[in-house]
């Protein structure tokens, strides 16, 4: 078990290059650190992404209100982590790496249990710059930013961890879920590859069992560069298995299937980098006095009626996990859509897309990266594989503490700090 341990801080910590079209010698690059800015730099929009920092809070759903504690940093050592934390930096290319000491989120599936994921953007000189993505201007919608951005949370199957590609949804020991890997045809078997398709896998030709087949960096390595030529019809030997190309499923199709995955709630505020509830001073970003009043959910048009309808932008919201034992790359990007209403979808302007409703025609993004997650236990199913499970990757969790933390409501987070989501 511990070699299988050892293993995946490659196969199952990996996070991915912001373009899935970069050639494959630009994955394998290391990626460049930019260095810090010593003078303030001239700052031009939205589009000068420096650094991102992503926070996941482990969340409680709140019976009185409908909204959620979303546990904050403590000094509180507690069986899991509550609290987790992953920096990203952009180098001027475009290409994002990891810059912190965490490298993946751990998470655990559970019909009560949730995690509030913020998304903190900053410029060069160390600004948040969140609130560049939030500006309406009654006057001049088509120069409004809110109208034609939207986060969208999905399923990667590339890595920035070493560039490695081909890392589709698989469990924990790195071995693929085929449902979410492999194109089939009508009777539900694997599609042999051409030198025509784009993405492929390599997999035994003879015997195959489905749910069997480990990631192999160096097949995966090899299927990306024969993808698209001749090579790519050609099988190869890896011991005594033959290996040949098969088709792996569109981005399209794996948009469809975060579903079965994980869901996503938009929790977006309004100033949008204020947390709710909390009592505002002065004026907001749009020049309106706010004195005395709190921070409510974001509204479309930046309206201030409650009982108009919600906008989505992403930099807060909700996330449930439905499938354990998986480590997967969340995609995570803000797109900037160009159609005629922006985007609100066309004749219901009270309605925006769904977390994972990202159209093929859409090729403007402001950011596009993976977030790297493992969801390591299910809160659902038998308690104490559950704990037997965690344990695996944090073998200090004391069973009783963690009885109390899953299945004990919210007595185990009292005087713990919170935030409202």
């Amino acid at each position: 078990m511990k070699h299988i341990i050892r293993i995946l801080p490659l196969l199952c910590l990996m996070v991915v290059s912001g373009c899935s079209d970069d050639k494959l010698e630009d994955l394998m690059k290391s990626f460049v650190k930019a260095p810090p800015a010593t003078i303030e730099h001239v700052v031009k929009g939205h589009e000068q992404i420096h650094s991102v920092q992503a926070i996941l809070r482990m969340s409680q759903r709140r019976a009185d209100d409908g909204n959620y504690a979303a546990y904050d940093i403590t000094q509180r050592v507690t069986p899991i982590p509550v609290y987790q934390e992953i920096d990203f930096d952009k180098d001027d290319r475009g290409n994002v790496s990891i810059t912190s000491k965490r490298k993946t989120f751990d998470v655990v599936k559970g019909k009560n249990i949730f995690y509030a994921l913020e998304l903190k953007y900053y410029d060069v000189n160390g600004q948040l710059i969140n609130h560049q993505f939030s500006n309406y201007d009654a006057k001049d919608e088509e120069g409004s930013t809110l109208v034609v951005h939207q986060h969208f949370f999905t399923i990667q199957n590339y890595s920035l961890d070493g560039g490695a590609p081909l890392t589709y949804p698989m469990t924990l020991d790195s071995v693929y879920y085929d449902r979410f890997l492999f194109e089939t045809d009508d009777q539900g078997q694997r599609i042999p590859s051409t030198r025509f398709t784009p993405v492929n896998v390599y997999a035994p030709v003879d015997h195959y069992q489905s749910g069997t087949l480990r990631y192999d960096l160096a097949l995966a390595v090899q299927a990306s560069e024969r993808s698209m030529k001749k090579e790519a019809e050609e099988p190869v030997k890896k011991g005594n298995t033959t290996y040949r190309l098969f088709k792996t499923i569109d981005i399209a199709q794996l948009n469809r299937l975060t579903r079965d995955v994980f869901t996503y709630e938009y929790r977006d505020t309004d100033p949008v980098e204020e947390p709710l509830g909390s009592v505002l001073t002065g004026y907001d970003d749009m020049g309106r006095v706010r004195t005395g009043t709190t921070t409510i959910r974001l509204h479309q048009k930046r309206s201030l009626n409650a009982g108009d309808p919600l906008d989505a932008l992403g930099f807060k919201g909700m996330l449930q996990f439905h499938q354990s034992d998986m480590c997967f790359q969340m995609r995570v990007c803000i797109c900037h859509i160009i159609t005629a209403n922006g985007k609100y979808m066309e004749g219901l302007q009270s309605s925006v897309h769904a977390y994972n409703d990202i159209s093929p025609a859409w090729n403007s993004f402001d950011i596009d990266y993976p977030v790297p997650f493992r969801v390591i236990a299910d809160a659902d199913g038998n308690q104490d594989k559950c704990m037997k499970d965690i344990q695996r990757f944090y073998p200090g969790a004391k069973p009783d503490e963690l009885k109390s933390m899953l299945w004990g409501g919210t007595s185990y987070f009292e005087h713990m700090p919170q935030v409202t989501m």
